[in-house]
């Protein structure tokens, strides 16, 4: 007897082909992290500037990949201060610890964690900070239920996730070719995706729902370079396991085909010099505990 009940995914399996699509895409994210944190700095910079970090304060970043905008709040909150860098991918920490050996900074812990059971005291934080996480939790609500428990009375959480897919060609160029190519059987990006948590309405109610107050979103507009097509397929190569194994099933002749078709998504964005810039938009919140 088969149902929906029964076709459902199993929410461990599917966390656990999650965790395990970040951690063989780490290594490529350390090969971009340069271009991708410089086109994305206004969204770290925003969360920073949210969470205000103070000297002696501690401060707990989810989904921190391999180490970039906990990075800055770091260099606030000395002399005294802590930041605990986290990631459900251990790949992800290594590259961050690296990063952070790298930039001298004395004042970081790396832990495994999972957004949805953050393995930390209640009230144990000033501040969570969360650049583009909670939107892959299959329990959103948990995740956000858990970052306030660990916050102390009076702290906050500043968190990004992306606008709707129409407003990020950044992402969804090689997306729309794969589609126009058959390889996919939607365009849309399956959920649990980057774009699960679009608006400000629904950031809101799940921020409220989970105890925070005082909420604020804003936009932030962002350009992502390319120095030309099949730059922009390596990128997302790097960047997507996903994408990156279904590139391995492709002979030859798809392959010259799926690049032809990037080249053509890839078009309105040109400049002058053969290069492009592809748009996006982050959608930015802060709430108090």
């Amino acid at each position: 007897m088969t149902g929906p009940e029964q076709d459902a995914p199993d929410p461990d399996e599917l966390r656990a082909a999650q965790r395990d699509r970040w951690e063989r895409s780490a290594d490529g994210w350390q090969e971009t992290a340069d271009r991708f944190n410089r086109a994305t700095m206004p969204v770290s910079q925003w969360l920073v500037d949210a969470i205000d970090p103070q000297p002696g304060q501690r401060v707990l970043e989810l989904a921190a990949g391999i180490g970039e905008t906990g990075f800055l709040a770091a260099e606030l909150l000395q002399p005294g201060g802590t930041l605990v860098s986290s990631d459900g991918a251990e790949a992800m920490l290594a590259h961050a610890r690296a990063r952070a050996e790298q930039l001298g900074l004395r004042n970081v812990e790396f832990k495994p964690i999972d957004l949805e059971w953050i393995d930390a005291g209640t009230a144990e934080f000033d501040a969570v900070i969360c650049r583009w996480g909670y939107m892959f939790a299959l329990d959103r609500e948990a995740a956000l239920r858990e970052t306030r428990r660990v916050l102390r009375p009076g702290g906050r959480v500043a968190l990004a996730t992306w606008t709707e897919s129409g407003r990020n060609p950044w992402a969804m160029t090689t997306r729309a070719a794969l589609y126009d190519a058959g390889l996919v059987d939607q365009l849309e990006l399956p959920s649990p995706s980057p774009f699960d948590l679009a608006t400000p309405a629904v950031v809101t109610e799940l921020l409220e729902d989970a105890g925070f107050a005082d909420v604020r979103c804003d936009e932030v507009e962002l350009r992502f370079p390319a120095n030309d097509p099949d730059d922009l397929f390596h990128q997302t190569v790097a960047r997507s396991r996903q994408f990156a194994d279904l590139v391995a099933t492709l002979d030859q002749r798809q392959l010259d085909d799926l690049r032809a078709r990037i080249a053509e998504q890839a078009a309105p964005y040109a400049k002058p010099d053969g290069s492009y810039l592809l748009p996006g938009v982050a959608l930015v919140a802060a709430a108090d505990a």
